[in-house]
């Protein structure tokens, strides 16, 4: 039996690649995820996975480096070992079957916020959506509307 998982986090270290003995490639790194806790003081807690990618997906992940927003699906691992006081150390794991970028970029090339979405709609009071061609992108609010102004 498996465990399937998708996740979406952060990149906590630099993607390292190599190749297999069949001359595929493969890549691999840690992701911070967060994660919503009752009990933590500020209500979220941050659940560490390693990514590890073969062939396509491997290509796709080096493309990334530290502190690139990512989200990842595949079968999920979890891996014990005795550490170094004795202890029973845990750890858990993805092999990718899908690893999808979440950069985002504005047009002419300016960069904007990772994770935010690059077309988002600005809303005005019951005026409804902006068009993106009213206002420049530079000044374009990509905050999603969470107030009661918002026409359903």
């Amino acid at each position: 039996m498996t465990a399937q998982i998708s996740a979406y986090g952060r990149l906590v270290a630099d993607v390292q690649s190599r190749t297999t003995n069949n001359d595929k490639p493969m890549a691999f790194t840690r992701m911070a995820v967060t994660l919503p806790c009752q009990k933590a003081e500020n209500g979220e807690s941050t659940f560490w996975l390693a990514i590890t990618a073969f062939g396509k997906q491997a290509e796709a992940l080096a493309k990334h480096q530290k502190g690139d927003m990512v989200s990842v699906a595949g079968n999920m691992q979890v891996n014990q070992w005795t550490g170094n006081d004795g202890g029973t150390q845990t750890g858990y794991q993805v092999i990718a079957d899908s690893v999808i970028s979440a950069r985002t970029a504005r047009p002419r090339g300016k960069k904007a916020q990772l994770g935010q979405a690059t077309a988002a709609p600005q809303y005005m009071g019951a005026g409804g959506p902006a068009s993106p061609h009213a206002q420049g992108y530079e000044d374009y609010d990509q905050t999603p509307p969470y107030d009661d102004q918002v026409p359903f």
